[in-house]
């Protein structure tokens, strides 16, 4: 659970690259964006904050690297030797992180069959569900927790089955006497080992007065499977718009990979009919502007279109930009974080 340490901030190409090699099923870069080797580590740092280490790797292999497998730029120099080095440091990084979320979906494995025994109803989802769903390959999608969701009637029956297979109670000082519809499990031997609880997807006290998605909002977008394409899109959404303000291009990946069908077609009505209940018709309508408008996909605009007819109606979707994502992870964060606020603000009114 501790913060992420900003990266420094990259320059307009160098933005347009991250843009380019996050995308695990766009098209491969152009040669013009390769970087300097010396500027690699910047770029992979970047692309670590943002979540999108496994694509990146790979697509900066192969833009770095001409057609017989040597590395593109004076390979005898050493800019060249420190950007294969920095590399190899991300691919032995992602090896690591990859064994670790395979531990984490064997826990998950556990929490699941503990709540299925003591008759709770519940549904995996945000990372470990995407990973599973929206990615080509699992490993392309990178998670540090498991999420669980719950109806809210059954969280004071999940204690018990937590502390039988070892976690406990994880409690903010802060948080005393609010309650945000989450709680924090660490497993007791291997405190790193993380399993969230939620009965709403909506953890802001402020927010949650406007909106609110809960199991059976999830159940009913995919037609009573958590896993479905459209309950997947509608959670990929909500969780980078309301949770995040979108400052991570791993959330605007999530939302392209399901707009695009990859986990099956999405039922637009069935979308916008669970969205407007929620109240989080203006959050998912902008997630999907800006995926489209970020990767160049007219599946994810032709969404949000169907969702909000009225181009007024999208215009508090225009507030955020592709370059104030890229900046969302870096030192220069604040640059223009007010329109972030504003958009926030603007959720309440979704």
């Amino acid at each position: 659970m501790s913060a992420i340490e900003p990266h420094r901030a990259l320059s307009r190409e160098g933005a347009r690259l991250l843009i380019s090699i996050a995308d695990p099923a766009g098209r491969a870069p152009s040669p013009s964006l390769a970087p300097d080797p010396a500027r690699i580590e910047l770029v992979l740092a970047a692309a670590e904050n943002h979540g999108v280490l496994p694509a990146a790797i790979r697509a900066l292999s192969r833009l770095v690297r001409g057609g017989g497998g040597e590395p593109a730029r004076s390979s005898g120099s050493a800019a060249a030797a420190a950007g294969s080095a920095a590399l190899d440091a991300a691919r032995l990084k992602l090896a690591y992180q990859t064994g670790f979320q395979m531990m984490l979906s064997h826990h998950a494995g556990r929490v699941m069959a503990a709540f299925a025994s003591a008759g709770i109803p519940g549904a995996i989802v945000k990372g470990a569900a995407f990973a599973r769903r929206l990615y080509p390959e699992p490993s392309l999608r990178t998670f540090t927790d498991v999420d669980v969701l719950i109806a809210e009637p059954d969280r004071s029956r999940t204690a018990g089955s937590m502390r039988a297979l070892g976690f406990e109670l994880f409690e903010f000082a802060d948080r005393q006497g609010k309650d945000y519809h989450e709680q924090k499990w660490l497993l007791s031997a291997q405190p790193d080992v993380l399993v969230e609880l939620h009965t709403n997807l909506v953890h802001s006290p402020k927010l949650r007065g406007a909106m609110s998605i809960g199991y059976v909002d999830v159940l009913e977008a995919g037609d009573g499977d958590s896993a479905d394409a459209t309950a997947l899109l509608l959670v990929a959404a909500a969780h980078g718009a309301v949770g995040h303000q979108l400052d991570r291009l791993q959330h605007l990946v999530d939302v392209t990979q399901a707009a695009r069908g990859v986990a099956g077609p999405i039922d637009a009505d069935r979308l916008a009919r669970v969205s407007e209940r929620c109240g989080v018709t203006l959050a998912i309508t902008g997630a999907l502007q800006l995926a489209g408008r970020t990767f160049g996909e007219p599946r994810c605009l032709g969404l949000a279109k169907r969702l909000m007819p009225s181009p007024i109606a999208r215009l508090p979707g225009r507030l955020l930009s592709p370059g104030l994502v890229v900046r969302g992870q870096s030192r220069g964060r604040t640059r223009g974080s007010w329109r972030r606020k504003l958009f926030r603000q603007a959720l309440r009114f979704g």
